[in-house]
């Protein structure tokens, strides 16, 4: 069942009991108050003072010779019905309500009620209800007789019936009227509150079709269903980016795999041919067979070095970052420019170091990082090439630099310098560089750091590497 049809069902069950019950209320106390006024007159009327001139009245009619009627000398207009009953309980006199055309029935009093009570009693024909009092009354005569009456005065309720039978057809015509109109009311207020919940349904079909890139009809941001709006398309965007992501690693995973293959592939395939040659006899011993050895060697160190650096890579992607300690990157940097200056003496290495600074680290991966840059910085740039060195300081962060005069590197190929296995070269020749690996590697151990790497390169005017690793306080 829809929201909004609850929403009906639930008013057209409370409106109309909430109605009633308010119809019911105001009807009583209007009835207890017309009521009540009609009790204040009655006790007016029944005062010792109108008694008195009823009783002469009594008096009168006796000496009137009129004691067998028992009516009271009749008036214009007669407001109240009067009834005495003497000491035994007899009626004695009456008066009825009215006028002398078109008097009403008296009330159903067969003896002398019980005195000091409201009471509702019906006339004698039942056409009419009378509100009635009683009060005893002693009177002493002339001839100091006393006698005891019972008086009763009674005025019929036809008015205040009339106004409570008015007020409750009113009630009853405006509660249901306002019923409906609030049952009507819900509905529509419903439906076009709900109408986003609705369009948000949609949109969440919609993107659960596949299409992320959509998003949920945005509400009143201060509202529920603006709030849930919000909400939702904070979801659907994370979802968006997780999916993205995983799809990215795939991706990564499918080239690297690809990547790995090939890589491993070259070597495997040139030392398999080399034994082949041999065990046809091509390669006799001699120049020939040394030659073969020589080169299955140097695919097997080539394969070797794949493999270390595969396992690095491993051991950083499990967040394996090795014994951290203080360690000094000056001294770091001029052992790498040393051990460099070595290797390679056909490139002019320089370094400038800011006196010490130490950050806390893995001294063996920081190594890696020095040698995987500069020699980087060496095979990508022809012989004679500078390279600078520089070690310093920027308030927090301690600062590697390594940046080179060579050639520079396109843009095309920056966003992916640090992707594995990526060579600038779409010729993968072994020629212009290693496997791939040696930029990914420093661009992981220096995250597990907490740092980041930097790339600034415009062709022709070289490429500088930035290492940004925090630098530790030492009190």
């Amino acid at each position: 069942m829809a929201i909004r049809t609850k929403i009906a069902m639930a008013m057209a069950i409370l409106l109309p009991l909430a109605v009633s019950i308010i119809g019911f209320v105001t009807v009583q106390i209007v009835s207890d108050k017309l009521t009540g006024q009609v009790d204040e007159q009655i006790q007016k009327i029944i005062s010792p003072g109108n008694l008195e001139v009823w009783v002469n009245q009594v008096r009168l009619a006796d000496r009137l010779s009129n004691e067998d009627s028992g009516d009271l000398v009749p008036s214009p207009f007669q407001e109240y019905a009067l009834m005495v009953f003497d000491s035994s309980g007899d009626l004695a006199i009456k008066s009825e309500a009215g006028t002398p055309e078109d008097y009403e029935a008296l009330p159903d009093i067969s003896t002398d009620p019980t005195t000091g009570q409201y009471f509702n009693i019906d006339s004698t024909d039942g056409s009419i209800t009378y509100r009635a009092l009683a009060q005893d009354y002693k009177m002493t005569f002339g001839n100091g007789e006393t006698a005891t009456y019972t008086f009763v005065v009674a005025t019929p309720l036809t008015e205040v019936q009339d106004s409570i039978g008015t007020l409750t057809r009113t009630v009853l015509i405006t509660g249901m009227a306002v019923s409906a109109i609030g049952i009507a009311a819900a509905w529509l207020i419903a439906r076009r509150g709900l109408r986003i919940v609705d369009q948000m349904v949609a949109d969440a079909e919609y993107v659960s079709t596949g299409y992320l890139n959509h998003r949920i009809t945005p509400a009143e941001p201060q509202t529920e269903m603006g709030r849930l709006s919000l909400a939702l398309n904070r979801m659907v965007s994370r979802l968006t980016e997780a999916i993205a992501e995983r799809d990215r690693q795939h991706e990564r995973l499918r080239q690297f795999v690809a990547d790995a293959g090939h890589e491993l592939r070259t070597p495997l395939t040139a030392i398999g041919g080399y034994v082949q040659l041999y065990q046809s006899g091509a390669a006799a011993e001699g120049e020939k067979l040394n030659r073969a050895m020589d080169r299955i060697g140097s695919e097997n160190a080539r394969l070797a070095n794949l493999v270390d650096d595969l396992m690095v890579l491993s051991r950083l992607d499990e967040e394996v970052g090795g014994d951290r300690e203080l360690v000094e990157l000056a001294r770091l940097a001029q052992d790498a420019v040393d051990d460099a200056e070595v290797s390679d003496a056909e490139h002019l290495i320089e370094l400038h170091a800011d006196g010490e600074v130490t950050v806390v680290a893995n001294e063996g991966q920081l190594r890696q990082v020095l040698v995987n840059l500069l020699t980087n910085a060496r095979v990508h740039t022809p012989a004679g090439t500078r390279i600078e060195v520089t070690v310093t300081t920027d308030h927090d962060w301690a600062v590697l630099r390594v940046a080179d005069q060579g050639p520079g590197i396109p843009a095309e190929h920056r966003q992916r310098i640090f992707d594995r296995f990526y060579r600038a070269d779409p010729s993968r020749s072994r020629a212009t560089g290693g496997s791939g690996l040696g930029l990914s590697i420093v661009a992981s151990i220096v995250a597990r750091h907490g740092g980041r790497v930097d790339l600034s390169s415009e062709p022709g005017e070289g490429t500088a590497i930035e290492v940004r690793i925090p630098k530790a306080h030492i009190e």
